[in-house]
């Protein structure tokens, strides 16, 4: 009985092999006596459920330079795509802490003006985008505060950050903390 199995076993075997194998021009013989059973009728589109879209997260922040004052609601959308926890989010939460302190040391907006800024975005969301958001944001800031350190070069290099703003004056540090302050984590 033993000696059916192994047979079976190996036949099995060689027919999963032959069936990954690469194709050739020739098309593949066709299977043995298999029963065949009555074709099944597709089904009619109207039939199908159509399922529902899933949202997308926002792609990796672009480098956007020059850096534009209206810029600071685009980065507080992208702040949304860095999803900690997630596989790159470190690299996605530098990308968006560049683009936040390049746009902080070109903005002419005041410390007042960013902060209201913030507050009127921040209006603006559900309570769930807003939930998202903060999380996001943290790292984020956290990311801020590398990318100004002695590491910052090193972060820069792995997320392929380039700046011509690096290295971010105080100016720049500065209105990410207003952003921080802004959002009430400070």
């Amino acid at each position: 009985m033993k000696k059916y199995i192994a047979l079976l076993l190996a036949l099995f075997m060689i027919f999963a092999l032959a069936a990954c194998g690469k194709k050739s021009g020739a098309p593949a013989p066709a299977p043995a006596a298999a029963p065949t059973a009555a074709p099944t009728p597709e089904p009619t589109p109207e039939a199908t459920p159509v399922p529902a879209a899933t949202p997308e997260p926002p792609p990796l922040v672009p480098d956007l330079p020059p850096v534009y004052d209206e810029d600071l609601s685009r980065i507080l959308e992208a702040t949304l795509s860095v999803q900690p926890g997630t596989a790159g989010s470190s690299l996605r939460a530098a990308r968006v802490a560049a683009w936040l302190l390049d746009w902080g040391a070109a903005t002419k907006l005041t410390d007042d003006e960013i902060y209201s800024a913030v507050g009127t975005w921040l209006d603006a969301q559900s309570s769930e985008r807003l939930q998202v958001f903060l999380e996001s944001f943290l790292s984020v800031y956290d990311q801020s505060y590398n990318l100004r350190g002695e590491n910052a070069e090193a972060i820069m290099s792995d997320a392929g950050i380039e700046s011509s703003l690096y290295p971010w004056n105080e100016r720049a540090a500065r209105a990410v903390e207003m952003v921080s302050y802004g959002c009430g984590l400070r």
